[in-house]
């Protein structure tokens, strides 16, 4: 697939440019409405916003889909029929109907991705609007925002060429950074074009018709990809509220039948990275990426008290990932990628009109230090690792229920062990020049984890341990932790 850089993309934006680069791009604005009659004939349209997900797995992040790959994607607004274009319209628009069973209401199916570009042409010459397939990652956006309803009649035809995902890394790609793709439209044109089903994509020859194969219809939308939305995904700068921590006041937050708190931090300057000053006096290596321990001097911040819950993320998002049970709303979270992280923090905000976001890894050790109270631990809150977290010896690999166990100075609840929990940084190596508010790197598709996990041995969940891991991945012990 064609791959657009962040900062391309964010220039678009500032221009007001489209950020998608195929003959459907328009300097007018988009003409659609949600539903249509053409001879008698009527079908409606489903209006999906401009938004990131992941591409090639399954939208509970349980699946794979054969033949693809995970990878980043975000995504203007558009519509797309609700359902399979009919045999009736067709007939309507074509004068005759090729399906080899005859359904006036079923989907339409032996047809070709050519002929489907001679029915678009006429379809949008009777009804005075412009329509087109969608794109392979507009289908599957749109599968992962509706459900299977209405996706699981037919195989569906889609705009792209068919690229060939190489085998080495269907097998692989979980471990391998990916770049985010904006609006992408697939390979120059070759003759293979898309048919994708929800768990499937496969290659056919443009010309080919085949029975239950069929294809829907789609619209561009006003709604396009703003640095609202592409700013957090960029990292470039930390969008954030300014918090006074001085009155060390609490904030309580409700949204639906789900309360949480963020506690108020004061900044200030600690020594970043491994020293043996905070160290769990028990004997390991330490790995290079602790050191060099550094300088680091933060704002006031507000962090959450606790991991954001399983039933906080299903009050927000309206659906869980895999591994996890409304049955067990007070358990962390798990099974999110840094990119669904992304996902939920824009809902939250929509929700609340405030900016949660994911802490900075400075934020992050700084506040399980326990920040100015510090009593410099190994673990957060404690040297003792039974009472300061869950991990592989207490935990037997199995997600918890938050706030079990002692907080820290700060009344921080499970910043080690139980889920490890993403940081807004791309990863980058510490250096020993002082810094001021970091945020990590500049580039690349690696992302910061911190504070291990019920399946972690102990020293993984030592204050000063950092792992990387590609945004896109997902676990079932990869959490988050809100930040203001």
């Amino acid at each position: 697939m064609k791959q657009i850089t962040l900062l391309s993309v964010l220039a678009l934006i500032i221009l007001g440019a489209a950020s998608c680069k195929d003959s459907r791009t328009s300097s007018q604005a988009p003409d659609y409405s949600m539903s249509y009659t053409v001879k008698g004939v009527s079908f409606e349209m489903l209006k999906f916003p401009a938004g990131n997900f992941t591409m090639g797995i399954s939208a509970d992040n349980r699946r794979k889909v054969t033949r693809g790959i995970a990878q980043p994607v975000a995504l203007d607004g558009f519509v797309i029929s609700a359902e399979p274009v009919s045999q009736a319209l067709w007939t309507e628009v074509m004068g005759k109907n090729p399906s080899g069973v005859q359904n006036p209401s079923a989907p339409v199916d032996m047809v070709s991705w050519a002929d489907i570009q001679k029915f678009l042409s006429k379809l949008s010459k009777l009804t005075g609007k412009t329509f087109f397939l969608p794109t392979e990652a507009q289908w599957e956006y749109a599968h992962h925002l509706n459900g299977d309803n209405g996706f699981t009649a037919v195989a569906e035809w889609c705009q792209d060429s068919y690229d060939e995902v190489p085998e080495d890394k269907t097998k692989d790609d979980y471990f391998v950074p990916m770049s985010l793709m904006v609006n992408p439209s697939g390979p120059k044109e070759t003759s293979g074009k898309v048919v994708r089903t929800t768990l499937e994509r496969m290659a056919i020859e443009a010309h080919t018709r085949k029975v239950k194969v069929g294809f829907r219809i789609a619209q561009p939308t006003e709604d396009v990809l703003t640095e609202a939305i592409m700013g957090p995904l960029d990292s470039a700068k930390v969008y954030r509220e300014k918090v006074d921590a001085s009155d060390g006041v609490p904030e309580y937050f409700k949204v639906g039948d789900e309360s949480f708190k963020m506690l108020k931090v004061q900044g200030g300057s600690f020594l970043m990275g491994f020293n043996n000053s905070d160290s769990p006096y028990l004997r390991f290596t330490v790995p290079d990426n602790e050191v060099n321990a550094h300088q680091v001097t933060l704002d006031d911040f507000a962090i959450g008290e606790t991991e954001v819950t399983v039933g906080l993320w299903y009050t927000v998002m309206g659906s869980l990932p895999y591994l996890n049970d409304i049955k067990e709303p007070s358990k962390a979270v798990g099974n999110v990628s840094w990119y669904d992280c992304q996902v939920f923090l824009r809902k939250l905000n929509e929700l609340t009109g405030r900016i949660f976001r994911l802490p900075t890894e400075a934020e992050w050790e700084y506040a399980a230090r326990g920040g100015k109270l510090s009593r410099h631990f190994g673990f957060s809150g404690s040297n003792d690792m039974k009472s300061a977290m869950w991990f592989l010896d207490n935990a037997d690999s199995k997600v918890q229920n938050v706030k079990r166990l002692k907080g820290n100075e700060l009344g921080l609840y499970d910043m080690s062990g139980n889920v490890w929990e993403w940081c807004y940084d791309r990863a980058e190596e510490y250096t020993l020049d002082p810094q001021v508010n970091p945020f990590g790197a500049s580039e690349g598709g690696t992302r910061i984890l911190r504070g291990g996990s019920c399946a972690s041995r102990w020293d993984a969940c030592r204050i000063s341990n950092r792992s990387y891991m590609p945004g896109k991945n997902f676990k079932g012990t990869f959490g988050l932790r809100l930040a203001m």
